[in-house]
């Protein structure tokens, strides 16, 4: 990617789950990477073995090193060579036989990545580790899109009226009334009203009394740069309950969305209504992005139009990457 900024930054690039015994190739910011697990640790290597350029997410994990499929060559967690089997032992191993190491660490059950020297930690959402809410991970999945487009279309709220009618709002009343945008040290917050569909969502036999406070039509934002957000939906007595998506850069044109649900009420209860609602509202949302063309957020202002007032966080979005120094 020529977006070479995103290497300074942390991605999560799995789950904790989806790393066992055996070595994992994903990929981010088009670099293919070797994810491992050395006895307790985490490990990220460029996947390239030094000797023969051979893939060294196809070895395997031996005494907490891993091994190349091609001639053994064995590395150890900070990169170094530490066993070539077709050498003799008294030839001892090249000071150039090691691999590219990149920082991984482990965070809401999700595996992080970052390329080169870190400008910022791993985002901090408190609610997922805050014992007075319960958290569920609804999933992780591939889109066809980027990443910045990913997270402008979760901070968007006047496409609610179309995109989600009869669930986040009403093609009634489609007016966002002005809103302010607050600029934070690493993004920005924002409150939006709008109005809100009529009826209970829920209803049916699963359906709790306390989801009836989703049809609120207020949403507060909260973007952590450069691809972490959360939506956040106040309700009364102090209920909130709230989704967080971080969305991760595999290429220019494809991305992983992973996403959370939060809420500090209902906790006893299962959460199936919640798990059914966001699915529908992804997918209404995928027809649309994964559409949407370049796949790549314009950050020059110029290339789209924009409305003063419903635009106003987007807008502030797009400003921030540009002053990251994505073009």
């Amino acid at each position: 990617m020529s977006e070479t900024i995103l290497r300074h930054y942390w991605h999560p690039v799995a789950t904790s789950n989806e790393l066992g015994e055996k070595p994992v190739r994903i990929c981010l910011l088009d670099e293919r990477i070797a994810l491992w697990r050395s006895r307790e640790q985490v490990v990220a290597f460029k996947d390239l073995c030094i000797h023969r350029g051979s893939a060294l997410s196809l070895g395997w994990v031996e005494d907490g090193n891993l091994a190349c499929a091609y001639h053994g060559w064995t590395y150890a967690p900070d990169g170094a060579c530490v066993r070539i089997p077709s050498l003799p032992a008294e030839r001892g191993i090249p000071q150039k036989a090691r691999v590219v190491v990149y920082r991984a660490q482990e965070k809401y059950n999700l595996i992080w990545v970052c390329l080169d020297e870190p400008r910022a930690s791993i985002p901090e959402l408190r609610e997922i580790e805050d014992p007075n809410y319960h958290t569920f991970f609804y999933g992780a999945e591939t889109w066809e899109t980027s990443a910045a487009r990913m997270i402008e279309n979760f901070i968007d709220t006047s496409h609610f009226p179309y995109v989600h009618p009869g669930i986040n709002a009403t093609p009634d009343d489609p007016v966002i009334p002005d809103f302010k945008v607050e600029r934070q040290a690493h993004g920005l917050y924002f409150e939006t009203t709008f109005k809100a569909p009529s009826g209970d969502l829920f209803r049916g036999p699963r359906a709790l009394a306390s989801y009836a406070a989703f049809t609120e039509g207020r949403r507060q934002y909260r973007v952590i740069l450069p691809f972490t957000a959360q939506a956040i939906r106040p309700m009364p007595e102090g209920r909130r309950s709230l989704v967080s998506i971080i969305a991760s850069p595999i290429s220019t044109k494809r991305m992983r969305r992973y996403a959370f649900s939060s809420r500090n009420f209902a906790i006893d209860q299962p959460d199936d209504s919640f798990r059914e609602v966001m699915r529908t509202v992804i997918e209404q949302d995928r027809v649309i992005v994964e559409n949407q063309r370049p796949e790549e957020l314009p950050i020059d202002l110029s290339e789209e139009l924009h409305l003063k007032g419903p635009d106003a966080g987007t807008l502030e979005y797009r400003r921030m990457l540009g002053e990251l120094g994505l073009k």
